[in-house]
């Protein structure tokens, strides 16, 4: 159960494209090299969540889809994950001297 929570994470951070990002003197492979590290911190600080996520569904799924509501919960998780990356990017990124376009 562990794994399927990993993927989801990764597949979550991997659509977290978040525009274009630009510093002045900077190639766009630095750049692309400095949002894959600001991703992957912010995959490592979502990891602990993500556990305690799926934890909680290898408990209770087989009662959240007895109540059809497992899927609800499982969206609810995967939104609450994107909420974290959606703010640990961008912060990282601006850290770093980047602006975003578009």
């Amino acid at each position: 159960m562990r794994g399927i929570g990993r993927l989801a994470l990764m597949l979550l951070l991997a659509g977290c494209g978040g525009g274009h990002w630009s510093k002045p003197g900077v190639s766009r492979e630095q750049a692309a090299q400095d949002f894959s590290e600001c991703r992957h911190r912010a995959e490592i600080a979502n990891q602990r969540d993500s556990n305690i996520d799926t934890d909680i569904l290898a408990s209770r799924g087989q009662d959240w889809e007895r109540r059809s509501v497992l899927t609800l919960k499982r969206e609810g998780y995967a939104d609450s994950n994107r909420a974290r990356s959606g703010d640990i990017v961008p912060r990282c990124m601006i850290g770093k001297g980047y602006t975003q376009n578009g």
